[in-house]
């Protein structure tokens, strides 16, 4: 009877795990293919896995991990912006599909595989309790329901968002004292960006804070203890080797998230003492009003349960202050990916929450149905704001337009993109194009740098219509008094120039 209980609490969460595998799959793919997508990242990242895999598919490495460089016109490699080298991972993929759809459909499937990490932590911190697969499955389905998550997954491809998985696994892994498999999973989350490596960093000190609480045998004592200190070392070394060598070397010169944090200093040195010597400019980011509606979607969804672990909770901070610091307010948006490393701590946390609830409800009151209750809770919490901020079509803040509003042009830029799919043309865009012209070398933004290119493919309302049509549109103005172009497809709101000199 117990078996049979476990078999359909796994084949339910199995069936959840695969509708929204299936659901965000399809929502993704169709929301880039109907021009909803881009260049801002879907096309960077498209391209730099391209070149990846055209350099394994044809031996010419001067390609690996290269692209366009996006603020100006030279080739550069991935690392000149982010240390996120988990690209080239990816791009065996792509001998089996080279187009965006592949990036979105892999990271769908790896967060969507995130909810089994969270229902293995769950079972494991609730192995005594009576319900534990109920309240296993509540926080599985939590967390595929999570509004953030879901937001996170739908805007565009970004590698960090694939470190909400690896962290729930690199956590539940170092739970059941597997540490090699604990390690291979911190190993592939520094790889998503470097600043995780903070994070896995203040993980290393929660180990060491965990061991030393620990009435465990001395052998795990001790191997918790040096699988600690192997962790912050690694993290260490991973964030300055990444922030003072790796990037400043390909860049040549410093991180560019630097100015989001000008404020503090000009130099990462002079930034991190800038934290120390500015608190009253802290004060006044961390309690910004926008903060508060930060952490309302970011905890509300699992009913503010991980306030009641705050160990596990503080293992994101410094996520936190990289976002709450930053000038640029859209990393304290819960749409984007900037939550993706805050995300595993809000739900194991939010497990060991509950787990304390239970207990003490049990030891002081002698709440017998107590797991019932927040199994009920949790659900509760979940679906409010599912309804409330969530993309899903039953939300109030549902994202339905690559269904119900498709852009005219998507037929004839996949014509196009079939017509010019050979890797030796370099070709120009406005964004929302680039995801379908960005497998080849050499790919332009639609900017003035646009005599680059051999063929320049627009639509008109992205330049007249949208924030940068400032700059945008004495360039279109330019390219169509260009002798060197001419006009080879115009409709009414998108044309095609070719380069005839």
């Amino acid at each position: 009877m117990i078996f049979l209980k476990k078999y359909w609490i796994k084949l339910t969460l199995t069936l959840l795990i695969l509708c929204y595998s299936i659901y965000f799959s399809w929502f993704t793919v169709l929301r880039y293919q109907t021009l909803y997508a881009s260049y801002f990242d879907l096309g960077i990242m498209h391209q730099t896995v391209f070149n990846t895999y055209k350099a394994l598919q044809t031996g010419d490495y001067s390609r690996f991990l290269e692209f366009t460089d996006p603020l100006g016109s030279s080739q550069i490699k991935r690392m000149a912006f982010h240390n996120d080298i988990i690209l080239a991972l990816l791009a065996p993929f792509y001998f089996f599909s080279s187009t965006p759809a592949t990036l979105l459909v892999i990271q769908t499937l790896v967060v969507a595989f995130g909810a089994w990490a969270v229902f293995l932590i769950s079972q494991t911190v609730f192995e005594k309790l009576k319900y534990k697969d109920v309240l296993s499955l509540t926080f599985g389905f939590s967390y595929l329901m999570n509004p953030v998550l879901q937001r996170a997954n739908i805007y565009d491809f970004h590698a960090v968002t694939l470190a909400t998985t690896l962290l729930l696994f690199m956590f539940y892994f170092w739970l059941k004292k597997r540490y090699y498999l604990s390690f291979l999973f911190l190993i592939l989350s520094l790889m998503t960006k470097e600043q995780v490596s903070l994070t896995t960093a203040f993980f290393g000190l929660y180990v060491l804070y965990s061991s030393s609480l620990s009435r465990s045998s001395s052998r795990f004592h001790s191997n918790d203890k040096v699988f600690s200190l192997t962790v912050l070392i690694t993290s260490v070394v991973w964030f300055i080797g990444s922030i003072f060598v790796v990037i400043p070397y390909f860049r040549g010169g410093h991180h560019f998230a630097l100015a989001r944090y000008s404020d503090f200093g000009d130099t990462p040195s002079n930034v991190l003492l800038g934290f120390f010597k500015n608190p009253l400019t802290i004060i006044q980011r961390v309690f910004h009003p926008d903060t508060y509606r930060y952490l309302l979607f970011l905890l509300g969804p699992v009913g503010f349960l991980s306030l009641l672990s705050l160990p596990v909770f503080l293992i994101a901070t410094p996520e936190f202050a990289i976002n709450l610091l930053s000038k640029n307010w859209n990393m304290r948006n819960v749409i984007y990916q900037y939550t993706a490393v805050i995300q595993p701590f809000i739900f194991i946390s939010a497990i060991y929450g509950a787990k304390a609830v239970i207990d003490y409800a049990k030891k002081r009151h002698n709440l017998k149905f107590i797991e019932k209750y927040i199994a009920i809770y949790i659900l509760l919490a979940t679906l409010i704001f599912a309804v409330w901020k969530g993309p899903l079509p039953f939300s109030f803040e549902k994202n339905i337009h690559p269904f119900v509003y498709p852009q005219e042009e998507r037929v004839i830029v996949r014509e196009w993109a079939a017509k010019l799919k050979n890797d030796n043309v370099s070709v120009t865009t406005t964004g929302q194009l680039s995801p379908f012209f960005t497998n080849r070398r050499y790919f332009y933004n639609f900017s003035p740098d646009y005599h680059l290119a051999d063929y320049v493919v627009l639509r008109l309302n992205e330049i007249y219509n949208y924030p940068e049509k400032k700059i945008l549109i004495p360039v279109y103005e330019q390219l169509v008094r260009d002798p060197n172009y001419m006009p080879v497809y115009q409709v009414e709101n998108f044309e095609v120039y070719k380069k005839i000199k």
